[in-house]
């Protein structure tokens, strides 16, 4: 635990770093909440999975159109007028009665203003600190991420069960909000100034590792809507087994993220924390209809989910010019929301007509896809042993103020 008190100590990153999780904390919500607010209001889980197939969407074009539009507006001239559109956005699914169609639509409206936050931070990290502490930084990231996805939907349905589904979508909104304001009013986001890049919008996709990173974990990170979908439907949104379940399951990917902050992040480290996730979700499949059983192969699963993104970001960070960063990793934010959507969404339709299994069997599909294609791919993952992860320079680039603290 040294290693991480020491990149909090470092000017700056403790404010961004928790700020940053208080504004996307909602994402994590709104996986399995507008899946159970809209079931609930509507009576159906295809109608759920449409709306959040149309949040999913309009995220996957938000995420690198937002990392783009802040080298020319700045950080906070995109931030704020997106937290203020999600937010009055949300609060209307939250709070008025719409059939399937429109509710769509606004669900469309609040992903594609959620605000670029994931975008902003990584790309401010590089910045702040430097060398063994970028790689224990984004580790640190990476794991408090996944409190997002795993603590997300257990608070949502805690909250679900006592108050009911409109007040946990009008709580995500007034925590994106305030959250959001907490982040984009750091001096670091004022700071800092994105060169603008000399290439097209997508042009960073013709990076093999952008590519890479952005499906393994579009496939890996998907596998937790489809779960949390499933357990709901099998045990109930308001049993407390339920609550239970994902709890130890966030509290294995918290302890994977924590165990391998400080390893070496060697060529087949991609390949070999996805088998991880393959284990347990295959061991999930089987033992679903014994909760205790069930909860420990889940513990596998999360274990592998913050060590993959921390991966996944180091990797992105190494490889790209500092004007191409924001958008890449809002390709990256992009491919993880996007496949947490669709995985719920098609999770929605598999328990339809499978039973609450389904959205297991979803799981275990995708996440077998994402270690055949890290497998297929890995003589283009890096060697980050050695490498340094602080993004490439730009020729000709505009000055930036560099803010790295040694303390």
């Amino acid at each position: 635990m040294r290693h991480y008190f020491e990149v909090l100590r470092s000017r700056g990153v403790a404010r961004l770093l928790f700020s940053q999780l208080a504004a996307r904390f909602p994402t994590g919500m709104l996986a399995i909440g507008l899946l159970i607010h809209v079931e609930q209001r509507l009576g159906s889980y295809t109608a759920a999975g449409i709306v959040l197939a149309a949040f999913g969407i309009a995220e996957g074009i938000a995420g690198p159109l937002g990392g783009r539009l802040m080298s020319r507006f700045s950080m906070r001239g995109i931030l704020v007028p997106t937290m203020l559109i999600c937010a009055l956005a949300l609060g209307a699914i939250a709070l008025v009665p719409m059939p399937t169609w429109l509710t769509a639509a606004v669900a469309f409206v609040a992903g594609i203003t959620v605000p670029p936050v994931s975008s902003a931070v990584r790309t401010v990290y590089p910045t702040l600190v430097r060398g063994p502490k970028l790689v224990t930084l984004f580790s640190f990231d990476a794991t408090l991420q996944e409190l997002i996805w795993i603590l997300g939907p257990l608070v949502t349905i805690g909250i679900g069960a006592i108050w009911g589904t409109s007040l946990t979508i009008l709580i995500a909104a007034i925590v994106l909000l305030v959250g959001s304001v907490w982040f984009a009013s750091a001096p670091e986001i004022g700071m800092v100034k994105i060169p603008p890049s000399p290439r097209r919008m997508g042009a960073v996709l013709r990076n093999p590792v952008v590519v890479i990173m952005c499906v393994v974990l579009m496939l890996t990170l998907s596998i937790w809507g489809a779960i949390d979908a499933s357990i709901v439907a099998h045990y109930g949104h308001d049993s407390p087994i339920t609550g239970v379940i994902l709890a130890v399951s966030a509290v294995g990917s918290f302890a994977g993220g924590l165990l391998t902050g400080n390893l070496p992040m060697r060529r087949s480290s991609l390949t070999s924390r996805v088998f991880l996730a393959v284990v347990g979700t295959m061991l999930a499949l089987l033992v679903a209809e014994t909760p205790w059983l069930l909860a420990i192969a889940l513990f596998v699963a999360g274990a592998s989910c913050a060590p993959v993104i921390a991966v996944a970001n180091a990797s992105v960070s190494a490889k790209v010019r500092f004007s191409d960063t924001a958008e890449a990793f809002g390709w990256l934010a992009t491919a993880i929301m996007f496949g947490s959507s669709l995985a719920s969404s098609l999770a929605g339709i598999a328990i339809d007509h499978l039973g609450a299994r389904g959205g297991l069997y979803v799981a275990a599909g995708l996440v077998t896809a994402a270690f055949l294609v890290a497998f297929a791919t890995i003589r283009w993952h890096p060697d980050l042993r050695q490498a340094s992860l602080e993004p490439k320079a730009d020729t000709g680039a505009a000055p930036i103020i560099d803010l790295r603290q040694e303390i």
